[in-house]
């Protein structure tokens, strides 16, 4: 079964981290966001895989290019112009014929994914879709959801909609190939894109059934503390409260406590207390430091400035 996973973006708010790496290849505890997704995926029964890509495009196709997994089959297409995802998704036409196919973007992580995934390739309706109101800040979310009862009525972008605390969760599952023709129909937004959203409203106008399905939390891994809590729920399914590559080199007086991840090749002077955070490939920290509710990469350091 086909999943098209839209990762082109250039990922605004996790500047200037992103300035480096695409959104979905930050890695966390050992492994990027995109190959958490795909390990979720191919659980879930999907084995054929189509990646959008676009910023940094290479970093993910050298990546996955490698990837040791011979029962399942990777394509890539590139979205040469940022257009927004409904644009991103019409790169990928030519890899769905007339089949169910899912849309995942890519920087979201959902516990107890394949359990929601079985049910929505069960469900009657043309379009299925995932949201939540446990999510932290529905106005910012890629969209919201009103519903009556768990059929869709309308989906906002960007959340304009103050009529609702359904937050999407930015998967759907489509059971024919038609939303590409209605995004030939879209008109630019005003933020000068493409939008998913609008299409899958013009399919309700066209008397599409979209159902939602309530799933208890989605962790967006777009921002700091949504990569900070996914980094819990990661370490949550391990032993381990922190996670620490075996190459990493520690000085005296090191303190980590929970809910840190250090990279490869990273350096960590004497007397530093990491707490909350990240620490990405290739990082050093100079002695006498406390490094709490951050990502550091690349010399560059991402933290909450409220």
């Amino acid at each position: 079964m086909k999943v098209i996973l839209l990762a082109a973006g250039i990922g605004n708010r996790l500047l200037p981290i992103t300035e480096s790496i695409s959104k979905p290849m930050i890695v966390i505890a050992g492994k990027p966001i995109l190959e958490y997704i795909l390990d979720d995926l191919i659980v879930s029964g999907f084995d054929d895989f189509c990646i959008v890509v676009g910023y940094h495009a290479n970093l993910i196709k050298n990546y996955f290019k490698n990837w040791n997994r011979s029962e399942i089959k990777i394509t890539f297409v590139t979205q040469n112009s940022l257009l927004g995802t409904a644009d991103a998704l019409s790169c990928a036409k030519d890899f769905i014929h007339n089949e169910n196919f899912l849309v995942y973007l890519s920087d979201t992580l959902i516990p107890n994914l394949p359990n929601i995934l079985n049910k929505m390739k069960n469900s009657d309706s043309d379009i299925s879709l995932i949201s939540s109101q446990n999510y932290s800040n529905p106005s910012n979310s890629i969209g919201n959801i009103v519903t009556t009862g768990n059929i869709v009525t309308h989906i906002s972008e960007k959340s304009n909609s103050s009529n609702s605390t359904l937050a999407w969760a930015g998967i759907v599952f489509f059971k024919d190939n038609s939303i590409f023709d209605i995004i030939k129909k879209l008109t630019l937004s005003k933020t000068g894109e493409y939008d998913i959203t609008e299409a899958m409203n013009l399919m309700l106008k066209n008397k599409k059934i979209i159902q939602n399905f309530a799933c208890d939390e989605f962790i967006d891994c777009g921002t700091l503390g949504g990569l900070l809590n996914g980094l819990s729920y990661i370490l949550s399914k391990t032993p381990n409260l922190s996670y620490v590559s075996k190459d990493c080199i520690l000085g005296t007086n090191v303190t980590i406590e929970q809910n840190v991840s250090i990279g490869k090749n990273c350096s960590i002077g004497n007397n530093v207390k990491l707490s909350n955070c990240i620490l990405l490939d290739n990082t050093s920290i100079d002695n006498n430091k406390e490094i709490k509710n951050m990502v550091i990469g690349d010399n560059k350091i991402l933290h909450d400035c409220s």
